[in-house]
């Protein structure tokens, strides 16, 4: 496909050269005829054995590519995935229900969902038009999942919830009762588990987005547009509020609610609700500019040592 092309039909401005394009590679794999895109100033000098480039508007005149054939994108992320699709990349690509699929006659599958190979759905599970469920992923009874839904290879949607009581020296299990419901345009990553409610439901609102290896809790409330990555931990009943997002190995204990936009770096302990719109960071959450003076404060513990052991021994040498 020419790049003339391409950038047409993607609705992307065109500079330089019209070269035929065979597909897209990483800047660093890419030959004469790939794609490759930019986001950064300092990755130019590794674009020379480039064809073509996808870059954002604050770099199409630099020096470093002016001479190369270009597309001007305002998220080149996202649109060199798009050219891929566009010249036969895609990626994970099936449709239609795999025949080692096991459908529960009561589930309702919407037009055009397609279910991998060793699927589980479970007895009376909706599940929205065009969603796509990869294989080894199980959705328990009564769960219901929206429209254009991807849900990645073995995550467990609706599984019992982690709920125990002492009862005369030994642990009780508690029933749930509930399910869990998702929205439109969600996606779950690999080994992902959310739980059903124990009363109620655990709910996932519409364009969200999370990563693999992730722990959501019973009538966890998580709403739209957030995101939450790898090893996140979310206990029972707490809250996302739309927008929020939860960074790699972050958790909360139970009952805490992450206001809407707010934002918890990796590896942070929420113990609180966090405020709609700020940054918690560290190791117990709190205010990131709060996080980032104590860390200071701690490096700089071993020069002040230092100085307090130096200003002891020559006050003992004064005695």
């Amino acid at each position: 496909m020419k790049l003339s092309e391409l950038g047409s039909s993607l609705g992307l401005e065109h500079l330089g050269g019209d070269i035929s394009i065979s597909g897209v590679a990483p800047i660093e794999e890419a030959g004469l005829s790939h794609l490759s895109f930019v986001t950064t100033k300092k990755y130019l000098s590794a674009a020379d054995g480039v064809g073509a480039l996808l870059v954002s508007s604050d770099l199409a005149n630099d020096a470093a590519v002016i001479s190369k054939p270009r597309l001007i994108s305002p998220v080149p992320a996202l649109d060199v995935a798009k050219a891929a699709q566009l010249l036969g990349q895609d990626y994970l690509q099936f449709s239609g229900i795999h025949p080692s699929a096991v459908v529960e006659s009561s589930a309702k599958l919407g037009k055009g969902v397609a279910l991998g190979p060793g699927v589980v759905i479970g007895a009376d599970v909706v599940v929205g038009e065009s969603t796509i469920i990869q294989a080894g992923a199980v959705i328990y009874d009564r769960c219901e999942i929206g429209a254009n839904c991807i849900i990645k290879a073995n995550a467990v949607i609706g599984g019992e919830g982690f709920g125990y009581e002492f009862v005369k020296g030994r642990l009780e299990g508690i029933t749930h009762f509930g399910n869990v419901k998702i929205g439109d345009d969600v996606h779950i990553g690999s080994c992902t588990t959310i739980d059903r409610g124990r009363f109620g439901a655990t709910v996932i609102g519409s364009g969200t987005r999370i990563d693999n290896l992730v722990q959501v809790g019973h009538n966890v409330k998580i709403g739209r547009c957030c995101i939450v990555v790898s090893q996140v931990g979310i206990s029972g009943s707490c809250t996302m509020e739309d927008g929020s997002i939860m960074a790699g190995q972050a958790g909360c204990v139970p009952h805490v609610t992450i206001g809407a936009g707010a934002r918890v770096g990796a590896g942070t302990g929420v113990i609180a609700d966090v405020p709609a719109g700020v940054t918690w960071t560290g190791w117990i959450g709190q205010p990131h500019r709060e996080s980032m003076t104590q860390l200071s404060a701690v490096r700089k513990l071993p020069a002040f040592m230092k100085k307090v052991l130096d200003f002891m021994k020559k006050h003992e040498e004064q005695k």
